[in-house]
């Protein structure tokens, strides 16, 4: 199964065109990738990746994820291993205080490209090959649909990136698959905020959430938890109830 799931990655890449982009389209070990979808219930989205990540392009990453399987980035991570800890821990503790496991979880970007920063992911997507962002953002949904939801079983997305006045995490899911719905903003702090949208990628509906970028702002378990369950309850696809009570969770007062 390691070597149908890689052949299928990669298969994708070089059919997008993005497999020598300096990037890495997965932070999670290569093992899950591999693994049944029924385990893979949770998938965590950031914006797109630093330069730490450069040191791969999406296909060698998937090559060395291949060949070492277990070898996880956001483990990595834990240990220091691109940077301050506080992201990692992050990563790490929300899927725990959702009621998933955070090793079964996917990590990924949404755009599948790396830069300095989010404010020079334009400049850099328009010296790539793809040559512009319009373009980098359409190749990097459609490997999110061929590659990263089929390998999974989704009962949430969790987008941490949620600026709407330029690209970001969540926008960018929102605008490629939320089929015409509206933000359903839960809290509108410049710190806390919050919002839903259901996906509907390919006739499968998804919860999303977005979130401010976690390597600056820490999550706010409860309006993640209310954001999730509206939009499940829209959907009307809720799922066996999970180890946390949402009959005291209330939207601000404010909205």
């Amino acid at each position: 199964m390691l070597q149908k799931t890689r052949d299928h990655i990669l298969e994708v890449l070089e059919d997008l065109g993005i497999g020598d982009f300096p990037a890495r389209p997965f932070d999670c070990a290569f093992e899950l990738l591999a693994a049944p979808p029924s385990r893979k219930r949770l998938i965590i989205v950031g914006f797109n990746g630093s330069l730490a990540d450069a040191i791969h392009t999406n296909s060698g990453a998937v090559h060395a994820g291949y060949e070492d399987p277990t070898f996880s980035n956001i483990a990595h991570g834990l240990e220091g291993g691109w940077g301050p800890k506080t992201l990692a821990r992050r990563l790490t503790d929300l899927p725990t205080a959702l009621g998933f496991d955070w090793r079964d979880t996917i990590y990924s970007n949404a755009l599948l490209l790396c830069s300095k920063d989010a404010a020079s992911i334009q400049k850099a997507a328009e010296q790539s090959s793809a040559g512009s962002l319009e373009a980098l953002t359409r190749k990097s949904m459609d490997f999110f649909k061929r590659v990263t939801i089929p390998l999974a079983q989704p009962e949430l997305i969790i987008a941490y990136s949620n600026g709407l006045a330029s690209p970001s995490a969540a926008k960018i899911l929102w605008e490629a698959f939320g089929d015409g719905d509206e933000l359903d903003h839960v809290d509108t702090s410049s710190y806390r905020a919050t919002y839903g949208f259901t996906a509907n990628i390919e006739g499968q509906k998804v919860p999303v959430v977005g979130i401010r970028h976690m390597s600056r702002f820490s999550p706010s378990i409860e309006r993640i938890k209310l954001a999730w369950e509206r939009q499940r309850q829209l959907t009307n696809a809720v799922p066996e109830a999970r180890n946390f009570s949402l009959a005291k969770t209330r939207a601000p007062k404010h909205l």
